[in-house]
């Protein structure tokens, strides 16, 4: 997969539990980078998707867990035209990266 084909995706999660916080976090971090505390950009093909809605589903309980994921389009597209962060900022996607 080059940069040319892959998507960035914005992940966000509300999980009330700390263990299954935890363990989605833990597979986030396995796709992505962490940008706030509960959220992660990611950037793949958007047929890996399904894998890690599968990884999520299976680890979350759906009555009190809230994951979103937000395809945001080509990666190569977006940049800081597209994204904007206010404050202190722990967003350390370098241009240019791909993360499989």
């Amino acid at each position: 997969m080059t940069r040319r084909d892959s998507h960035r995706f914005l992940i966000a999660y509300d999980i009330p539990d700390d263990r299954r916080r935890h363990t989605i976090s833990v597979i986030l971090k396995g796709f992505g980078h962490r940008v706030q505390y509960s959220v992660f950009m990611i950037d793949c093909s958007p047929g890996k998707i399904p894998i890690l809605q599968h990884e999520l589903e299976e680890n979350m309980k759906p009555g009190e867990d809230s994951v979103l994921l937000c395809d945001l389009g080509p990666s190569k597209l977006v940049d800081s035209r597209v994204i904007t962060h206010l404050g202190s900022s722990r967003y350390t996607m370098i241009p240019g990266a791909m993360i499989i």
